[in-house]
């Protein structure tokens, strides 16, 4: 705390950012995406800042005379100072050079500022014996996220600001072509063309029956998926293999190497030379694994959090498998409230980081009791609330799965993966091979 018993905050340097905004456009844009007006303590500082902001963002010109036009429309121009007030922040500066620096001096106050708001907050909430424990772990971590998280307090926005920056989407994928194209890239093209890649904020689930491939699905998307050359983060929840599991996973995937023959040590001096490269290759992704098997949607959530805090570039979520994780809650009276509980949690987190959540699933045993096999959307397990809050849903399945388990087969089969649900597109099947030996799926070419 500061002197006198305010909360942190640097007056002169609110006055100096908003004085060189005034004299440079320049300035302007190079604090305007960082700055909002809650970040200037002095009310008078954070009034015109919001004034100029909405001036910036309308494209119009902003200077000393436009300014005073604007608080004398909108009836400020007296109660914030008038004259002495206006000419008094431009007449201080010298120079707009360190303007970024002022900046960044009112952001550290502002952060500091929300930090002492958070705490106390935080004793409020761990005063009130009607709140559990777990339950109070949650909401504090909740509550320095949204302390520490830069991004802007959520408002409503009017079409005249939506519209140009929606429709430029447009225009760079339609000049850009797929290179421009948003979202995680599954690293298959059909897959891709139907979805149009995992976009920012969606949950997608990923259904099948046990050992029909998803993992290894899951695992491929996040290890030959991505923009490679931005070599994205992505975290992955395994509650079902321990992370050294998939590691043997990817190390077969990538380098076509039969995971029957790793696990034997029966490898030959060329499969140990790729193996070796594709463990380099490997050690320097940004692909991280949780195998925490007591996984609850409360841990899910704080753990997200805090791995954007740490990689704010945060690019892909997986959750193998949704119906191993509980709800952390005593509130939930049965199972199907509890993966209600739990997909709700994931499409929030998925909104929360703006990244895509890719989250397994299994399907109920009556597709096994069908003569037609093939799954539909109504075989999701557990809880219709899935199928509600997912924005897409894939329904993996292999025709030769049953016979290539009763003989243990170790040869390719096809794959049909069937977009039954796509929020934001069109629905349709795709075909891949399943390269069982290596855990792989691979584009499907029709045989001749």
């Amino acid at each position: 705390m500061s002197v006198n018993n305010l909360p942190p905050h640097n007056t002169e340097a609110e006055c100096a950012v908003i004085g060189s905004c005034i004299i440079s456009r320049e300035a302007i844009g190079s604090t305007a995406e960082v700055l909002k007006p809650e970040d200037f303590y002095d009310p008078s500082n954070r009034k015109m800042w919001e004034i100029i902001s909405d001036m910036y963002i309308a494209d119009r010109a902003v200077d000393v005379i436009t300014v005073a036009d604007e608080l004398e429309r909108r009836g400020d121009y007296e109660r914030l100072g008038g004259r002495s007030y206006l000419y008094g922040l431009v007449d201080s500066i010298i120079t707009t050079g360190n303007v970024n620096h002022y900046a960044d001096i009112i952001r550290d106050c502002a952060l500091r500022r929300r930090l002492i708001d958070a705490s106390d907050k935080i004793a409020h909430l761990a005063s009130k014996y009607d709140t559990e424990g777990r339950e109070i772990i949650e909401k504090t971590e909740q509550i320095i996220f949204e302390a520490v998280e830069t991004k802007s307090v959520s408002h409503p926005f009017s079409l005249n600001e939506l519209t140009p920056p929606a429709f430029r989407k447009i225009e760079e994928s339609y000049r850009g072509g797929a290179k421009k194209i948003t979202g995680f890239p599954s690293g298959f093209e059909d897959l891709d063309n139907i979805l149009a890649r995992f976009q920012p904020g969606s949950l997608n689930v990923i259904a099948a029956r046990p050992s029909m491939g998803k993992t290894a699905l899951a695992l491929n998307i996040a290890q030959f998926g991505g923009e490679r050359g931005n070599n994205p983060y992505v975290l992955i929840f395994s509650l079902e293999m321990p992370a050294e599991q998939l590691v043997y996973r990817m190390f077969a995937a990538e380098a076509g190497v039969s995971m029957s023959a790793m696990n034997k040590g029966a490898i030959s001096e060329d499969d140990f030379y790729r193996l070796t490269e594709v463990a380099e290759n490997l050690s320097r992704r940004n692909i991280y694994i949780n195998d925490d098997s007591n996984l609850t949607s409360m841990d899910f959530r704080t753990k997200c959090r805090r791995f954007k805090t740490r990689y704010p570039e945060l690019a892909l979520i997986i959750v193998d498998y949704i119906q191993l994780m509980r709800s952390g809650s005593k509130r939930s009276d049965n199972r199907q409230n509890e993966v209600a509980e739990i997909s709700r949690s994931m499409k929030a987190v998925a909104l929360e980081m703006g990244c895509p959540v890719i989250a397994l699933s299994q399907l109920s045993r009556e597709t096994e009791r069908r003569t037609e096999k093939k799954p539909q959307l109504w075989d999701l397990r557990d809880s219709g609330a899935i199928e509600q809050d997912a924005d897409t849903v894939i329904l993996l399945y292999r025709e030769d799965y049953y016979s290539e388990h009763e003989n243990n087969s170790l040869t390719d089969s096809k794959a049909d993966l069937r977009i039954a649900k796509n929020r934001n597109g069109g629905t349709g099947t795709c075909h891949l091979t399943f390269q069982r030996e290596y855990t792989r799926f691979v584009g499907y070419t029709e045989e001749r």
